[in-house]
Order: structure tokens, then C-alpha cells, then sequence
């Protein structure tokens, strides 16, 4: 998948192809976040976003005859480069409601994607049915393997209703679309940087009740108050990034309910996952049938409170419970600043355990300013190679085959300023973004941070030996 984009925030022309492990470096305010928030609102919305839909001449079929076929290969599959950037042109003029920003803010962004779908489609069996409210059939779907056609049946008996025709479109569109994109389109989940306040403060941050809340106030302080449907609307527009409202979603109400899921597919195949997080949290987390979470610290018996609880405990609690009741290979994870409360022998061993996800296959996407977290996954990188020495090293340090790390599924990008010269005129300096080089025997060339790194270490020398 290569992301691509033009005007987004401060950046005014980059790429992103995303690898298995994606990461992106960069100084505060380069334009980090829109990146993230803006792949995060396809990702999760690209149902609602795509720029297909059955024709009204199907659906009239439907109605009259009860059954049609669609040819998913020819209505999706051959025509997905149009439908594919009619899609982001689409994302590009919702932006701003997802990243709850003024309208005009994006006006000139242009955002683009690359993304073949897989052909796995092809050789599944689907079948789906839609029935009524008192259990009746009301639609089949059913797709052979080996088959690009769709089935579509009426199933209903004399004297049913059906659903309003838009709501039975918007019905079979959305399995279509699962039929076809389902291997392409990876299920998404975010730790936004916020998630540290979040979980501290979950029981009063359910943001539309709380609008609901102010409003009623206002209603019942001011008697003369009218509430038309114009005053709804301004009320519940969003003022949080979408992946800031999902996140704090998930950390206020959604984690009580998660016990009921069971062990998540990848820590099922892959325990020492489960193991390596406790390792980095110092601990294990319990969620309540009453929404109370629970932090256990290694070694004793203690319950403690989030409130209680280390700012570190509280920015690794969205991990443990996704990890522990969600996560399945395919999945994608987003952490804005994994670094965020964590002492740097925690952040290596982050480090260590989103390169044992990736190797359990989980893709992962960061963002960060930590030197340990780049380095570590540096050496992860130098230690898969083939070194005859290497062994010794790996032992005398700890590490095992699952913290090996390769440089094919690494791909680092770091905001920076290039030379852009704009309708012909003269150039100007401007933000975008430059690919790392990943190399299996010298890991990441970290150059941002070493920048840094030895204008600090050039301070020091001039503070102990003098300026020569």
C-alpha cells in the first residue's frame, strides 16, 4: 500500500509505502500526526468512503425478478484504479471532519493510494442472509469459489416487507465489498498519544454524552432555550480526531465488554507476546464485569486503580487489552509515540515486542521521537543477519529468534524540508517526507537523531575541554 499526498497539514508533498514494520521520525509539528490520522480515517471508514455502489437498474431487477447476479470481477475489480482514487478524492473532501479541523483547511490537499487487491477473493465460498426483526429470511447472498458472480435472492414470503430500498442496497453493498476487499483493506486499530489521559479520566470521556449533558443544562438554566435539528447537528460535530474519539471509545466502553471475546488469535499462537508486554508494563491488567480495570505489578498481589497506577501502566493499557482480546494476524496497529511515559530500558523492550508482533503477523505503523526505540530495533535488524559471531552476542545479551527483526519489513521515513520550485517560480524550502535506508548488516541510518545526538556531545566536549 503507498500512500501518497500533496498539501496534507505542513507537508506539502510526500509517499508512504507501507511495509511491515512502518515507521515515521520527524520534529515536533512536520506533519506526523496528519499523516497518521488521515491513513487511520481511510483504513477504518474505507466502506463508508468507497466510490462503488450497485446500479439502480440492479436493485429494480431485484425488486421485479428476486434475483440478479453480479460479476464482482467486472463491477469492481477491473474498474479499481477509478474507483480507488474517486475514493480518496472523497477522503481528501471529508478530512476535515475526520481530523476535526476547520473546512478550509484542506481545500488543496490532493491524497492518492496504490493498493492492488489480492486475489484470494476469488476462491472462497461466501454466503450471508439478512433477516427481519421476527427472524424471517429476508435475503440470500452466496458467492462460489472459483466464481467472480454474486448471487442475490429475494427470499421473502407473501406478505413480508421488505426494508426501505436504500437500507437493503446499502445492506448488499456492504457484503459485496467484504467479498472482494476483505485480504485488502487490513482491520485497523490506533493508540493515539492521548491514550495515556484517556485511561486516567475513561468514566467522564464519553464525548457525546457530555454535549448531550451541557445542553440540557443550558436548556433547563435558560427556560426560553429552543433546540432545533440545525443546534443537534452543530452539537455533535466532531471535535476530536476520529482516531482520538475510537480511542477513548475503546478505553471508556468498549473494554469491560472484551472478556466475552476470549484470548485473542495472535496470543493464542503466539503467548510469549502476552509475556513480553507484562515484562514492559511490570505487570498485568483485569477489567471488571463493572468496567473497573485493575493493575497487577509483577511479583505481589496488589489491585491497583489506574489512578494509582504509573502514567507507564496507563499508556500500555490499550496494547494489553487489544492484544489480549482482539489482535489477529493481517491486523494493522497504529501508535502515535510508543515512547510516551516509558524509561528507556521499557521503551527497547516495546521495541522487542512490536518486532515479535510484526513476526506473528501483525503489521505495525509509529510514530516516534525515541532514539532508544529506532536503536533497538536496530539492533533486532544487525542481529538477523548472518554473522558467524552473532550467536555468542545473541546469547550473552538474551534475545531469540523471535526478537529478530529483517530489513525487507522495515520501511523508516522521517519529515524533513526539500528545494520545491511551485507553478515555475522560484523554489522554495518545504516539507515532505525522505526514506530511511534499512540495511540487514548496518540496521537504520538514523540521521535526525544523530544530528542531535552529536550537536549535544559537541556541547559537552566544548563544556569539559573548551571551544578550539
Amino acid at each position: 500500500m503507498k500512500f501518497q499526498f500533496k498539501q496534507l497539514g505542513p507537508l506539502y508533498k510526500g509517499e508512504v509505502e507501507l511495509a511491515d514494520l512502518t515507521i515515521i521520525c520527524g520534529e515536533n509539528n512536520t506533519g506526523k500526526t496528519y499523516i497518521t490520522n488521515s491513513l487511520y480515517a481511510l483504513l477504518f471508514s474505507w466502506q463508508q468512503l468507497l466510490a462503488w455502489d450497485l446500479s439502480e437498474d440492479d436493485m429494480l431487477k431485484l425488486q421485479s425478478e428476486g434475483f440478479i447476479g453480479i460479476d464482482l470481477q467486472k463491477e469492481i475489480v477491473d474498474n479499481w484504479t477509478v474507483i480507488l482514487q474517486n475514493t480518496m478524492d472523497r477522503l481528501a473532501e471529508n478530512l476535515n471532519d475526520f481530523l476535526a479541523t476547520p473546512p478550509e483547511r484542506f481545500m488543496d490537499t490532493r491524497l492518492s493510494l496504490l493498493m492492488p487487491i489480492t486475489n484470494d477473493w476469488i476462491g472462497k465460498n461466501f454466503e450471508v442472509g439478512l433477516n427481519s426483526s421476527q427472524g424471517k429470511s429476508l435475503i440470500s447472498i452466496k458467492k462460489q469459489a472459483k466464481n467472480n458472480i454474486a448471487e442475490i435472492a429475494l427470499v421473502v414470503e407473501s406478505g413480508d416487507e421488505l426494508p426501505p430500498i436504500h437500507s437493503l442496497a446499502r445492506f448488499i453493498r456492504e457484503q459485496l465489498l467484504e467479498i472482494v476487499l476483505e485480504e485488502t483493506f487490513p482491520d485497523v486499530f490506533i493508540a493515539s498519544a492521548e491514550r495515556t489521559g484517556s485511561a486516567i479520566f475513561r468514566g467522564e470521556l464519553n464525548f457525546s454524552k457530555n454535549k448531550l449533558v451541557n445542553m440540557l443544562t443550558e436548556m433547563e438554566n435558560n427556560k426560553k432555550s429552543v433546540v432545533n435539528f440545525s443546534t443537534l447537528l452543530k452539537l455533535m460535530k466532531r471535535t476530536y480526531a476520529l482516531s482520538i474519539e475510537h480511542n477513548v471509545e475503546f478505553i471508556s466502553n468498549s473494554i469491560p465488554d472484551l472478556e466475552q471475546l476470549g484470548i485473542s488469535d495472535v496470543v493464542k499462537s503466539n503467548p510469549e507476546l502476552l509475556k513480553k508486554l507484562s515484562t514492559c508494563a511490570g505487570g498485568t491488567y483485569k477489567a471488571s464485569k463493572e468496567g473497573a480495570i485493575h493493575f497487577t505489578p509483577k511479583g505481589t498481589m496488589l489491585k491497583m486503580g489506574l489512578g494509582e497506577a504509573s502514567s507507564s501502566v496507563r499508556s500500555l493499557m490499550v496494547l494489553w487489552f487489544w492484544l489480549n482480546h482482539k489482535a489477529k494476524p493481517g491486523d494493522l496497529l497504529m501508535i502515535d509515540e510508543p515512547e510516551l511515559n516509558l524509561h528507556p530500558a521499557n521503551q527497547r523492550r516495546l521495541a522487542q515486542f512490536l518486532a515479535a508482533l510484526v513476526n506473528a503477523g501483525v503489521k505495525v505503523f509509529l510514530t516516534t521521537h525515541s532514539d532508544y526505540i529506532i536503536r533497538e530495533f536496530n539492533t533486532l535488524i544487525m542481529l538477523s543477519s548472518d554473522k558467524p559471531h552473532l550467536s555468542a552476542v545473541r546469547e550473552k545479551f538474551g534475545y531469540s529468534e523471535n526478537d529478530f527483526l529483517g530489513a525487507e519489513k522495515v520501511a523508516v521515513y522521517s519529515t524533513t524540508t526539500t528545494l520545491f520550485e511551485i507553478d515555475g517560480k522560484k523554489k522554495k524550502r518545504l516539507g515532505t517526507l525522505e526514506k530511511w535506508d534499512v540495511k540487514q548488516y548496518h540496521g537504520i541510518q538514523v540521521k535526525s537523531f544523530d544530528e542531535a545526538i552529536n550537536e549535544m556531545n559537541r556541547v559537552q566536549d566544548a563544556i569539559l575541554y573548551g571551544v578550539s
